[in-house]
């Protein structure tokens, strides 16, 4: 959730668990997945293995919840034709909350990265309608760092490396990161940043602008972001766009490299102004460049929407 400094005591109510959100064929595409301000998707990530398509997709959210009366976590089935059904899941053991950004563990089904506002990454197991999570810090994050996005993305070599980003905010910029991970037995381990690199969006160009407010990263290498904006009042109005940004690759030291767009070069692949009154702030994406938008709307809860992404 990109606006700051508002304490919400709401709890999502217990009645949205395995339950269906609004019309499955709304008139503009989007499909309701929660209700309320604390019903938005912050961060979301395909299940591995699930069959997918368009309008037919599984996934895993997370919801930016700010304490532990709140799960936070939740699965969503879509398939054509039918009212998404979202099943809210318990935590066992920690329960993080704050989560921005969550991307799915490449070759381990049922296993995510989940990413908090402050850079405290979280190793999330979901098996039998249940969570389990194992904390890791980010390498080189610094105190007030603000973090919205988090993708993983395995190379050719069997290699993994995570990147992540700051928000950025209006005139600044945000700093995209790179770095190998290791997921397994021993737990989420990172190695040194490899990359840094600031950027900077052309549109949304007005209100509290969010650079980068999610970050996914193609099997090519393509770096994907949205970024969106917020007036810091919870009815809006909002808007986002998402774009092609860049480009992950890798070295031959087995480094990761980026190469992030200039703002002169970007042009939005999905645009979403303030008359559409939406804020993404996470995406995923199918087979075909098929993306899948999620929305933090504040009081208008969060919704997801399948869209062509070039």
């Amino acid at each position: 959730m990109i606006r700051k400094g508002i304490i919400v005591t709401a709890v999502l109510c217990a009645s949205l668990a395995a339950a269906p959100f609004g019309p499955a064929a709304a008139s503009d595409g989007w499909q309701r997945v929660g209700s309320g301000i604390r019903g938005g998707v912050s961060g979301m990530a395909l299940t591995e293995g699930a069959p997918a398509g368009r309008g037919l997709a599984d996934a895993v959210v997370v919801r930016d919840t700010e304490g532990d009366l709140e799960n936070g976590l939740a699965t969503v089935r879509l398939r054509p034709g039918r009212d998404p059904v979202v099943t809210e899941l318990p935590w066992l053991g920690m329960s993080p909350a704050d989560l921005e950004a969550l991307d799915a563990v490449p070759g381990q089904p049922g296993h995510y990265v989940a990413l908090a506002s402050r850079g405290d990454a979280y190793h999330v197991v979901v098996a039998n309608g249940r969570a389990t999570a194992e904390h890791a810090a980010l390498p080189g994050r610094h105190d007030g760092d603000n973090y919205e996005s988090f993708a993983l993305h395995r190379d050719r070599s069997g290699r993994t490396f995570a990147v992540w980003a700051t928000r950025g905010s209006g005139a600044e910029k945000a700093v995209v990161h790179a770095a190998s991970v290791h997921i397994g037995p021993t737990g989420l381990n990172f190695g040194m940043v490899s990359a840094r690199q600031e950027f900077s969006v052309p549109f949304p160009d007005e209100g509290e602008v969010c650079h980068i407010s999610d970050l996914k990263v193609l099997d090519d290498g393509t770096v994907m972001v949205s970024a969106a904006s917020d007036p810091d009042v919870s009815a809006g109005p909002f808007a986002s766009a998402v774009y092609d940004a860049g480009r992950l690759t890798v070295n031959p030291a087995h480094d990761a490299v980026l190469r992030m767009k200039p703002e002169q070069a970007l042009t939005p692949l999905s645009r979403f102004t303030r008359q559409d009154n939406r804020k993404i702030e996470a995406i995923a994406f199918l087979p075909g460049r098929l993306g899948l938008w999620g929305t933090d709307d504040e009081d208008f809860g969060g919704s997801v929407m399948f869209a062509r992404a070039g």
